[in-house]
């Protein structure tokens, strides 16, 4: 079956129509100038018709499968009047989940950096600088209050749904819903009190723990009775866990050596004897999946969504003998209703190479958004002007190296110091015209996704090309989602 592009339709009031692959016959409007294209999906398109259109024979039903993770996987689906399954998109979506939180560590960074120079200058100027306690507990969280980084799985999950669902009449969901037993993912045979009773049970803290299991002995040079500490295999910075696998012990000379070579680094990785497994976005499935339900029974209404377990489209799938992938697992997930109640479907079959995917980019880069080029400082007196330097941060090291040097000798002499603001980086005129941070833009064949304005004053490089603003067009303004391949 050859690849059919699905168009979403809406009249001129903006009631959502049948979705159709009849391309065709959307070109033959548009030349007509009986409709008009009012938003992109990718390479979807969503068309506005402005001509009285007659209402299909048959009734369709249509449902969305959502196959949650941090691949989304959807899959929309039409069932006619005589049980005839119908695929007519199916699409992965790739959250930025995982950058989340190294983002937030950054800011950290930034943040403790700022205040680290602001006490700086304080002691520069004479005067001791205010330390007051930590204060962490005198916020009240909200009712529902996630994490950062579950939030914005969550809302990328709604964003998604929404995304889709927006241009589908009387659609209805079937949701995965996944609650993952962690415990029991790690020993299959756990039960009872067990729960209660991990590796932890008899020890004060991980510490004792990693100390007896290693039988106070340093597992590289063999040497007892010292004061030992505990190594990381895989490094914080490399997102290594605090978990007990991935911690040894080391004595302090040894310690040192592993963080000056890291070819012994190998040495250790042989002494761990489980791998240590990563349930993140287990975790974080099992944290947002009531708040996802309770969403969608609320916006589409309980009528309208259906709920199943990964057992159902694993049964389901086998039975069609389809491949593991997302989208087929959403296939799985949209029929399995159908399926429960025992109705005779006619099926049509998944070609992987129908499957559209996106990758979710950042959208809000203040940072970005609020640098400047060309900023200039100047020692003023009178009518003298001497500039002391050029594109400087006042909260960088290099800037206060040129103060000590330059610019606090003048400011014994009388000058003060003035700051002529640089350009911005980000312009308005191309705002405007819809060349915003985020935006979807195509380049010929190619589609892909603003990560700044401030290189279309001189062109847009992109593989190596640069590209004029005439040679660009913008076809999703709103976006952060690229199509990275249909």
């Amino acid at each position: 079956m050859s690849h059919q592009r699905l168009v979403f339709l809406v009249d001129g009031r903006n009631k959502v129509l049948h979705p159709t692959r009849k391309l065709d016959m959307v070109r033959r409007w548009l030349r007509q100038m009986n409709a008009k294209v009012i938003k992109f999906i990718g390479k979807i398109m969503v068309v506005q018709v402005f001509k009285i259109l007659s209402q299909q024979k048959d009734n369709p039903t249509y449902w969305i499968g959502v196959d949650p993770g941090d691949t989304i996987g959807i899959c929309l689906i039409r069932i006619t009047m005589h049980n005839k399954v119908k695929r007519l998109l199916s699409v992965e979506f790739h959250t930025r989940s995982k950058e989340i939180k190294q983002l937030l560590e950054t800011r950290r960074m930034y943040r403790c950096t700022r205040r680290y120079f602001r006490r700086k200058r304080v002691k520069r100027k004479g005067y001791v600088p205010k330390h007051r306690p930590v204060r962490f507990e005198n916020r009240r969280r909200p009712d529902g209050w996630l994490t950062p980084s579950v939030q914005h799985f969550l809302d990328s999950h709604k964003a998604v749904i929404r995304k889709i669902a927006e241009f589908v009449p009387n659609a209805n969901i079937s949701l995965e819903y996944a609650k993952f037993d962690i415990q029991r993912m790690i020993n299959p045979d756990i039960e009872g009190e067990q729960y209660q009773r991990g590796k932890l049970f008899v020890y004060q803290n991980i510490r004792a723990y990693v100390l007896h299991r290693d039988k106070y002995t340093c597992q590289l040079c063999g040497k007892k009775n010292t004061q030992f500490q505990l190594h990381h295999v895989v490094p914080r910075s490399q997102n290594g866990k605090d978990h007990p696998d991935n911690l040894i012990t080391l004595c302090p000379s040894c310690h040192v050596k592993v963080h000056n070579d890291t070819t012994l680094l190998k040495k250790l990785q042989s002494k761990i004897k489980t791998k240590i497994a990563d349930f993140t976005f287990t975790s974080r499935l099992n944290t947002i999946m009531p708040f996802l339900k309770y969403w969608l029974q609320n916006k589409f209404g309980k009528d309208q969504v259906w709920f199943c377990i990964g057992a159902d489209s694993y049964v389901i799938r086998k039975e069609l003998n389809l491949a593991k992938t997302h989208c087929n697992d959403a296939y799985c997930i949209a029929i399995n209703k159908l399926v429960r109640y025992n109705v005779d479907l006619d099926h049509e079959p998944v070609i992987d190479k129908q499957v559209i995917r996106f990758e979710q980019k950042r959208q809000h880069n203040r940072r970005m958004k609020n640098s400047e080029r060309n900023r200039l400082y100047y020692a003023v007196k009178d009518q003298k002007r001497i500039r002391v330097a050029i594109n400087r941060n006042g909260n960088s090291e290099a800037f206060h190296e040129v103060y000590d040097t330059k610019i606090l000798p003048l400011l014994k002499q009388g000058y003060h110091l003035k700051v002529n603001s640089g350009v911005k980086g980000y312009r308005k005129k191309f705002s405007e015209l819809g060349f915003k941070e985020g935006a979807t833009i195509r380049i010929g064949n190619c589609v892909d996704v603003l990560k700044g304005t401030s290189a279309l004053t001189y062109g847009y490089t992109y593989d190596g090309t640069i590209f004029k603003l005439k040679d660009m067009e913008v076809v999703y303004p709103y976006g952060g989602w690229k199509c990275v391949k249909i």
